[in-house]
């Protein structure tokens, strides 16, 4: 695991979300609209609150949509972790390029794992690569 580099505006970010939720908050980060918080494992339900009620507080307050994701050791199951509801046939790490490939016939799975404008990979890339020593993600 690599070590992360955090802003001064991730650690406001993070403090904030700690004192909701209660939990350690192991990385967040901000793209677009969204804010993307990841929680050691096992602290998902706790992030969300019952009913969601700490989403929807963190929402309220930051105007922004919030999405948790759960770390995970393994490579893979972080990448199914940050892919969830989507599932996808294989997810391999190639070394000898070190990139990921995720591969899916399904055209429909492939493109939300883009995304417009290849913004769902953009996210993706970023989330991993603050964790994991890979160069990319390829979508097959």
């Amino acid at each position: 695991m690599r070590g992360l580099k955090l802003s001064q505006e991730n650690l406001g970010l993070s403090s904030f979300l700690e004192r909701i939720t209660r939990t350690q908050v192991k990385d967040c980060f901000t793209e677009d609209d969204t804010i993307y918080v990841v929680v050691e494992p096992g602290q998902l339900g706790k992030v969300v609150g019952k009913g969601g009620s700490n989403i929807h507080r963190i929402q309220e307050e930051l105007h922004k949509r919030v999405r948790v994701i759960e770390f995970r050791e393994h490579l893979a199951d972080f990448i199914k972790n940050i892919i969830y509801p989507l599932t996808v046939q294989e997810i391999v790490e190639e070394s000898g390029s070190g990139s990921v490939i995720i591969r899916d016939s399904n055209k429909k799975t492939k493109s939300l794992l883009i995304g417009r404008e290849g913004k769902n990979l953009k996210v993706l890339n970023r989330a991993i690569k603050r964790f994991f020593k890979i160069e990319g993600v390829k979508i097959i």
